[in-house]
This record gives structure tokens, sequence and C-alpha cells, in this order.
């Protein structure tokens, strides 16, 4: 897969697959299995988060993902999430059209998804699958290989697909931290 139509050109490398623990870079372990928010995470270790929306598009789902999401279109939001002064993780979300109608999504602008879903005694993660990617240079990261992970989030029963990419300034900023 290349996705050459979002803000950072990328390339997945493996497929979607459930976490094997001994096959990940240690440091990074805790940050692909967290199974609460990621955004509560970035707060707690980091200072000074912030979220960059980089924008929104309406597309085609692909087989898998109009599976999952159970609809064939919808709009993939673009994310970085910024932690000590460093871009640390690009995450894009799926969501299907039906999501937009959710008065939580409606209106949601620059706030996290994980506040928004988090913040619900109800919040459902399914299970986390990993893949790697490779990146083209772009103004968040250096040309790299990188880690990332994908769940579905329920928001009111209605799913979305949740892709976090972890940045090489996520490193960076916990060293300054």
């Amino acid at each position: 897969m290349v996705n050459s139509e979002s803000f950072i050109p990328l390339e997945q490398l493996t497929p979607w697959q459930d976490p094997q623990v001994e096959l990940l870079p240690p440091g990074l372990v805790p940050w692909l299995l967290e199974s609460g928010s990621l955004t509560r995470r970035l707060r707690e270790q980091l200072a000074d988060f912030s979220l960059t929306l980089l924008g929104y598009r309406s597309l085609a789902l692909d087989g898998e993902a109009s599976q999952l999401l159970g609809e064939g279109s919808g709009q993939c939001r673009e994310v970085i999430l910024h932690g000590g002064g460093a871009p640390c993780v690009y995450g894009w979300t799926l969501l299907p059209a039906r999501a937009m109608a959710t008065a939580q999504l409606s209106g949601q602008g620059e706030t996290p998804l994980g506040e928004l879903i988090f913040a619900h005694p109800q919040a459902q993660r399914s299970r986390l699958q990993l893949a790697r990617f490779r990146v083209a240079a772009n103004p968040w990261s250096p040309a790299a290989e990188l880690w990332g992970r994908r769940s579905l989030l329920f928001l009111q029963g209605v799913p979305l697909l949740v892709h976090e990419l972890f940045l090489p300034g996520l490193f960076d900023a916990k060293e300054r931290a």
C-alpha cells in the first residue's frame, strides 16, 4: 500500500498484525501497546502537547476498511501530535460517513480524537494491530522506517479506524523531557 494522497507520503512494509513484543524496539513497546488514550499519555510524558490538524478529505474506503467500518465511503482526518517541541505522532483516522453526524465529531476541529472518545465511560477499542512503514522526507519527519498501530475505536457505537505512526521526534522529545 502506498498512501500518496496523505500529507505524509508513506508505504506500508508489513501487513497489519497482532503485536509480537519480542520483535518490537524496546523503547517503543509502551507506546505501541498503550491501551488507553495516546493523547493522555503524550500529555503526561511530554511538555507542551499540541495538535496540528492537517485536514479532512473524502475517500472511497478499500475492501478491509470498508468491511471494518461498514460503509464504502467516508472521510480521512489527518493530524500531527506534538510534544516536547517535536512532532511525535502522525495520525490518520478513517471515519464512515455516518460518523460526521455525531455531535462530537461535527465540530471537533483541533480537539484530539482520544479526548472525545475516552471521555465516555463506554469507550471501546478493538485489539491493536501493528505494521512498519517507510515514510518519505516531509516537514515532520526525515525519511525513515517507522512503526505504526491501528485499532477500531467506537464513539456512540460508530466505528472509527484510527492509525498512529510514531515519528522520530517522539524519541527526541523524550530525551529532552
